[in-house]
């Protein structure tokens, strides 16, 4: 199938063939026949995923109503000789890679929760969305372990413990899957990534090598997290291999890798990364051609290919490869069997189609009080010096609060949302939107708020959408009226309807247009933010095909970054105005009446997305950090809102440094000049990896918080919520790595593992985190001084919440180092570990629990795996610092080694 068979006529669905109830019902006999009959040119199509076409499935095609994707479902039927359905797959990472869907916070912030019962509320959240347009699969969880703060896709993962990400991966898995039967309307397939290694590539680059101890580590954690999700999620039917290399072998066809998934009976569908099958002839020169590349992808195990060669070269290479005998065709049966088996159990074969009352956008907005618990629960407090926190203007005398930082008053949801991290738009809130809120709820507080950007988010000037509660169209704030015509001349009004000049329309137009061929205005009031005049630009950028008119100067499409500029960008172009933007005298506190025209072409010559974005930069080229000075000077406290944003983090945003870009730092040390003369600074951190910042560290909040980021931050603030998140990765004192937690030292007690020129090596450690009450914890009698293989150990923890307010705890039960141990292990360990909600005085007796075989068997010498006899030694404590004092421990016993596996 090619692109051009997309269409947005719905009334295909009435006519729609349906695939044939022979057999049907029985699974085996109905795929049995169908394999047979599958000719090698078809079963070439079922393993292919191309941007160009959509053969045995599709990827990254976000309709908005069910007549889209049923039109395409019953378009690829007609076209298919044996009736086999589309499956469609899709990132749904922490939101689903679209304009349209909910934003919760990016995994590494959501794992700070360390509440299971919330990552599966996420992940059934984004499941339902998911399956409501169409998708099928989705490439989620990430279950790489973070031990690299320099890789730019760290935010993606659930930190840098084992344990801590195998639950966490199993409770998203859950969720995504409803833990099976994917057949249901409101569930998809997990496809669990990147396997294996990828977390922590050599020097922190993209696609490097992994950089482990050692084959010792990849099996007792690196695929430990997968083993968990497979076999305690039924509903994970896929694997997207890693990009990297284990002992120079690249992930996509290392047969022992395949071998592990066969041991744990995984029966899904295996994908490659994107390009990833490529790079075994670009990058790790392992394949002589794209045909030998396909060829050990195949028998290794391989499956889907996604985006590796373009479909023609997978096509005849296919063919050739079996011809002449260097791919089995029982190979390719079987690895196409694999694909149709997901597609039986999605219940494709079934009903292909979408329901006709299906809402998605009904079901994106029921999660809104989701997004925002799941933001408040992240929020990790790293100080609280003189209890500056909770704000209490009153209490504290605070007349004015300056708010700076290029994320004071902007988006900033981390990789994989709509546009590269501050889409979608409509739903989200700024922290200064948050702030504003709370003081217009404080009775005759008289407190001013000031506010000051003063710096980029990194060394270029990027692109920010206009938050939608400085719009508004008919005293009414939050959108402009947009108002929709059925052609390019703005003749013909089909609608109108308020919402943010943000959209991503995709392949199909708004519904209620027929043709892809549009207008649309938008009109209304922009209220400008008060504090000094602005000198910089406004733009309204575009997709490939849209076309803007009025008085804006932009002229050509594509104009929305969309990708992480590289330094030599921005060497050239640091000082330059955004692609798409005008210069622009913003007077503050002004409202300017702004129109929007826009005309919507459908004819370009691939299929491609439409979209427009409102976007501005505030940042006064003249004099931003002065700008900053004006705002703080007279202020009584002081709020910097610094980090890294979607253009300094993710996808091929590694970096070699871990401090704040040169002009946030002038902010910041603008911030710690007043800190030191007495004012108190709260420093809002928001990134999806550590910052080796010590000198700026004050209050703090963390990660990349979703579309309420903002309203969560100023709950947090003042006092609304209690954060009780915790560190899920560590934060270094310096740049010297790496700084995770369990790792294994040598020397006597004498010899400190610190470093000369630095106190310690991590600032904060794995699992720490403050709040705004007081908690005491202890470990309970254990009733058995022994276990056993197949056990599971219940740790009974009873907590106090011993301070004024409400809070939650997080008690974390840590495996010491056994003394006798056949191979070296971590310091400590952790095994166990819940999150406790309790109000001021109450007290709760917590159970964690650690399933014996899964998570304290070694690799020993001999290369098995075995539950070694002897002692063990389990502490409680408050975090996984080296320096942290047990609060209790308790020492069982295991009488005989038991071995489960030889390598």
């Amino acid at each position: 199938m090619t692109s051009s068979f997309v269409s947005a006529d719905s009334s295909r669905t009435a006519t729609r063939p349906k695939p044939s109830r022979v057999n049907l019902d029985n699974k085996k006999a109905y795929l049995d026949l169908l394999i047979l009959k599958l000719t090698v040119e078809e079963l070439d199509q079922l393993v292919q995923l191309s941007p160009n076409a959509g053969l045995g499935a599709i990827c990254d095609w976000y309709p908005t109503h069910h007549s889209q994707f049923n039109s395409l479902q019953a378009l690829n039927l007609e076209k298919s000789r044996l009736k086999i359905p589309l499956m469609a797959t899709g990132e749904c990472l922490h939101s689903l890679f679209s304009n349209k869907a909910s934003v919760f916070p990016q995994t590494l912030g959501l794992s700070s929760s360390f509440d299971t019962n919330l990552v599966h509320q996420v992940g059934r959240a984004l499941g339902t969305e998911a399956r409501s347009i169409g998708i099928h699969a989705c490439f989620s969880p990430v279950l790489d372990i973070a031990k690299e703060p320099r890789y730019g896709r760290s935010q993606e993962t659930f930190g840098e413990d084992f344990v801590l990400v195998s639950h966490m991966g199993v409770a998203y898995s859950s969720g995504l899957s409803k833990n099976g039967p994917v057949s249901d309307p409101d569930a998809t397939a997990p496809v669990l990534k990147h396997f294996a290694g990828h977390g922590v590539p050599s020097g922190g680059l993209h696609s490097n090598a992994w950089a482990g101890r050692g084959r010792r580590e990849l099996l007792s954690e690196t695929l430990t997290p997968f083993k968990a999700a497979i076999e305690q999620s039924p509903g994970v039917k896929g694997i997207m291999m890693s990009c990297t290399a284990v002992d120079d072998i690249p992930a996509h066809i290392d047969p022992f890798l395949y071998e592990q998934l066969e041991k744990w009976k995984f029966d899904g569908f295996v994908i490659s990364d994107w390009c990833g099958l490529q790079e075994t002839v670009t990058g790790h020169l392992v394949a002589e051609s794209p045909a030998d590349a396909i060829r050990q992808w195949l028998n290794a195990g391989g499956g889907i290919f996604l985006y590796d060669f373009t479909p023609d070269v997978i096509a005849s290479s296919i063919v050739e490869l079996v011809k002449n005998g260097d791919v089995e065709l029982s190979v390719l049966q079987k690895r196409v069997r694999k694909i149709l088996e997901v597609k039986y159990d999605l219940g494709l074969f079934h009903n292909p189609y979408l329901s006709e009352d299906i809402d998605p956008q009904a079901i994106t907005l029921s999660h809104i009080p989701l997004a925002l618990q799941a933001a408040q629960n992240s929020i990790v407090l790293l100080e609280n010096r003189s209890e500056t926190l909770p704000i209490k203007p009153l209490d504290q005398k605070i007349r004015k609060i300056a708010i700076v930082g290029p994320f004071a008053d902007t988006f900033n949801f981390g990789s994989y949302t709509g546009v590269w991290g501050a889409n979608p738009a409509d739903r989200a809130s700024t922290i200064r939107q948050g702030l504003l809120q709370h003081l217009a709820k404080t009775p005759n507080s008289g407190v001013d708020l000031a506010s000051a950007w003063g710096a980029n988010s990194w060394h270029y000037n990027s692109q920010y959408p206009i938050p939608g509660y400085l719009l508004s169209t008919n005293g009414s704030s939050g959108a402009l009226r947009a108002t929709y015509y059925h052609d390019t001349k703005f003749q013909q009004a089909a609608f109108q309807t308020a919402e943010m000049p943000n959209r991503d329309w995709g392949l199909y137009p708004p519904v209620g247009l027929a043709s892809n061929s549009f207008g649309v205005v938008w009109e209304g009031e922009l209220e400008v933010p008060p504090g000094r005049w602005m000198d910089w630009c406004c733009c309204f950028t575009k997709d490939d095909r849209a076309v803007l008119i009025s008085e804006s100067a932009v002229s050509k499409a594509g104009t929305v970054l969309r990708e992480i500029m590289p330094y030599t960008y921005t060497a050239e172009n640091g000082s330059e105005p955004p692609p798409g933007g005008s210069s622009f005298i913003f007077t503050p506190g002004s409202k300017h009446h702004i129109r929007i025209e826009c005309e919507v072409h459908a004819n370009w010559p691939r299929t491609s997305a439409a979209g427009v974005h409102s976007k501005w930069n505030l940042v006064d080229r003249k004099d931003a950090i002065g700008q900053a000075k004006m705002a703080v000077s007279d202020a009584d406290l002081i709020i910097l809102a610094v980090g890294a944003a979607w253009n300094s983090g993710g996808e091929n945003g590694d970096r070699a440094t871990l401090g704040l870009s040169t002009d946030q730092s002038l902010s910041a040390k603008l911030a710690h000049a007043m800190y030191a003369q007495g004012k108190p600074v709260v420093l809002v951190l928001e990134g999806g990896r550590p910052f080796a910042i010590p000198e700026f560290y004050a209050q703090s909040a963390a990660g990349f918080l979703g579309q309420a980021a903002g309203q969560a931050i100023a709950d947090m603030l003042f006092g609304v919520v209690n954060p009780g998140g915790r560190l899920t990765m560590s934060v270094p004192y310096d740049a010297a790595l790496p700084v995770y937690y369990n790792q294994r030292t040598t020397k006597p007690a004498s010899h400190i593992p610190y470093y000369l020129d630095v106190p310690k090596p991590a600032l904060y450690s794995f699992g720490y985190g403050l709040s705004y009450t007081t908690f005491s914890q202890d470990l309970q009698g254990m009733k058995e001084c022994t276990f056993s293989p197949g056990d599971t150990i219940s740790f009974s923890v009873l907590v106090r919440n011993t301070g004024p307010v409400a809070g939650s705890h997080v008690p974390q039960i840590y495996l010491l180092r056994r003394q006798g141990s056949s191979v070296t292990t971590a310091n400590k360990q952790l095994v166990a570990f819940t999150r406790v909600y309790l109000n001021a005085g109450d007290t709760a007796t917590a159970t964690l629990q650690l399933e014996v075989d899964r998570y304290l068997p070694l690799i020993n010498r001999s290369y098995e795996r075995v539950l070694e006899a002897g002692s063990y030694t389990f502490a409680l404590m408050n975090d996984g610092s080296l320096e942290a004092p047990a609060m209790a421990e308790v020492t069982l016993r295991v009488e005989s080694s038991h071995i489960y596996e030889k390598y």
